[in-house]
């Protein structure tokens, strides 16, 4: 079983990367939130790799930048009814330490945002996973982005821009604006911030 590749990128898609391992390719499927760190074609990458067997397709190599989003990723399909494609899909929108907040607090809607992701899902993720995840004492992140931050983020990502300058454009505007609450007047001030750059 594959655990971990060290690497030269050859290529990327939507979802995943060919990486080059001494002449073998390997096909790594990624959380989109990692793109934005990924670095150029012909480079090298470390990449801490989950394999997954599925009895119709085989097997699937999930890569990851860090250990933690590997460790929530598995503890995630520890949930009834959570596979592998939906805790990837979970980290594709949310990185570890948000995930881990969700789940300590309840955070019910937080999840909501996700596609394929229902409130009798995330309730059974939440109820589940949160002794779990106190037993494994898994770091979660001091603050919490409200869904409606996270809604403005995502419209920015869906007009081009990298996970990583929505987040920064949404943070910038709640800092300036810490009590707006509406995700329109979110994404008008974030797409100033960006235009401005």
């Amino acid at each position: 079983m594959i655990s971990f590749l060290k690497g030269v990128i050859l290529s990327k898609k939507a979802n995943s990367i060919v990486v080059d391992v001494g002449g073998v390719g390997y096909l790594v499927f990624l959380p989109l939130k990692a793109f934005s760190n990924l670095p150029e074609l012909g480079k090298g990458i470390n990449l801490h790799i989950q394999t997954v067997f599925n009895n119709e397709e085989g097997f699937f190599l999930y890569g990851f930048l860090n250990e933690e989003d590997k460790e929530v990723f598995n503890l995630l399909r520890q949930a009834k009814g959570i596979g592998a494609k939906t805790a990837f899909s979970l980290l594709s929108f949310f990185d570890a330490g948000e995930l881990i907040n969700f789940i300590e607090n309840g955070s019910v809607q937080s999840f909501l945002v996700v596609p394929g992701i229902g409130k009798k899902t995330a309730e059974r993720i939440i109820f589940e996973l949160k002794d779990k995840v106190k037993s494994k004492g898994v770091q979660a992140k001091e603050q919490v982005v409200s869904s409606i931050n996270m809604d403005a983020e995502l419209a920015l990502v869906s007009l081009g821009y990298s996970n990583k300058e929505a987040r920064e454009a949404v943070l910038e505007v709640i800092k300036k604006n810490p009590d707006v609450s509406d995700v329109q007047v979110i994404l008008k001030e974030a797409l100033k911030f960006l235009m401005k750059r």
